[in-house]
């Protein structure tokens, strides 16, 4: 009678598998591998949109507060004050001020040469645009992660040009931050001058970009928010595009005197009220792109072999001294997965 030959057994039939010897070589073996989508075993789980929305509110708060400030402490001088010559303050520091510029008749307060005259201002100006700055990154960086995870096989120029953005608002929001820390009257009118030139232009760019890359991303998207969204950026990128250079240059005309009072004529300061509107809302609309963006913490399918539980395992020329997530990924690839596995 003829016995039939035993299974094989698992070294026999266990396919070949790369070890790697350096951690070059297991980054190597690891790479365009990606691990399992473990949510539902998540340690905990909260959308974004809520620190950041707390956040922005809070940031909006603080830019209200630095204009009514500005104004409860805002010097308007008379006709003789402007002819004569007059003692302003800035904080602790007094200067005399001389201007043979007219005071504009039908004038109106001008919200950045408040923020540049009185301290109150200037303050909540810098905290604005300072701490903001890592928070509108993140989102920044979140929304281009978005569109890459979403058009992973869209165009070389749409894929540039979502890049693009993210340098554009590191540019944009840095050039912001130094114009509201660097003062005209006491610091450099050049630099101040050329931090507000830069931050037009790559505001403007990043504007008219974003408008592109986020329509082409939701072009067949018909949900309000999404459509709200776009309209958002749309309106602000055309009002902003077409007033900022206009007032930033009548702007610059002001500042090239010692600043006496900071009011412009009607039109100019209505330009500027549009420009900080529409660049406020143009940003609001990001926090809709990201809505649905959250924050997991869950376990890796691998992580199990590593034995994170024995610290001797790590050792130099140990059984584990890199991880085995090599092993694990090079049998998904084979479609190979033991028993003892499962």
């Amino acid at each position: 009678m003829d016995v039939p030959p035993p299974p094989p057994s698992y070294s026999e039939v266990r396919p070949i598998i790369q070890v790697p010897k350096t951690k070059t070589e297991n980054r190597l073996l690891k790479s365009g591998f990606v691990d399992d989508n473990n949510e539902h075993l998540s340690y905990f789980k909260f959308q974004l949109i809520w620190p950041f929305l707390v956040f922005t509110i809070s940031l909006y708060a603080f830019f209200f507060i630095g204009i009514v400030g500005s104004l409860m402490t805002d010097v308007i001088p008379t006709a003789k004050d402007l002819r004569s010559g007059f003692v302003a303050r800035f904080g602790s520091a007094r200067f005399r001020c001389n201007s043979t510029i007219p005071f504009p008749a039908d004038g109106l307060p001008s919200v950045l040469t408040l923020f540049e005259m009185n301290v109150v201002g200037n303050v909540m100006f810098r905290i604005c645009t300072c701490l903001s700055i890592v928070v509108r990154l993140a989102i920044a960086h979140c929304r281009r992660g978005l569109i890459r995870a979403d058009f992973a096989s869209s165009s070389y120029v749409h894929k540039l040009l979502n890049e693009l953005i993210f340098a554009l608002s590191t540019v944009e929001f840095f050039a912001m931050a130094i114009f509201s820390v660097v003062t005209i009257r006491k610091d450099s009118i050049v630099l101040n001058r050329y931090c507000k030139i830069v931050f037009c232009i790559a505001a403007s760019a990043n504007m008219l970009i974003t408008c592109a890359v986020v329509i082409a991303h939701r072009r067949f998207n018909t949900k309000r928010l999404d459509v709200i969204s776009m309209a958002m950026k749309i309106i602000s990128a055309i009002a902003f595009c077409y007033v900022a250079p206009q007032y930033f240059q009548r702007q610059y005309a002001n500042i090239t005197l010692r600043l006496c009072h900071s009011y412009l004529p009607r039109v100019y300061a209505i330009m500027e009220y549009v420009m900080i509107a529409a660049y406020s809302a143009f940003h609001l609309s990001s926090l809709i792109d990201i809505r649905h963006i959250s924050f997991l913490c869950y376990p890796r399918t691998c992580s199990g072999e590593c034995e994170p539980l024995d610290p001797k395992n790590f050792e130099k020329g140990a059984k584990f001294e890199h991880c085995r997530a090599f092993e694990y990924q090079q049998r998904q690839a084979l479609h190979y997965e033991p028993a003892y596995l499962s």
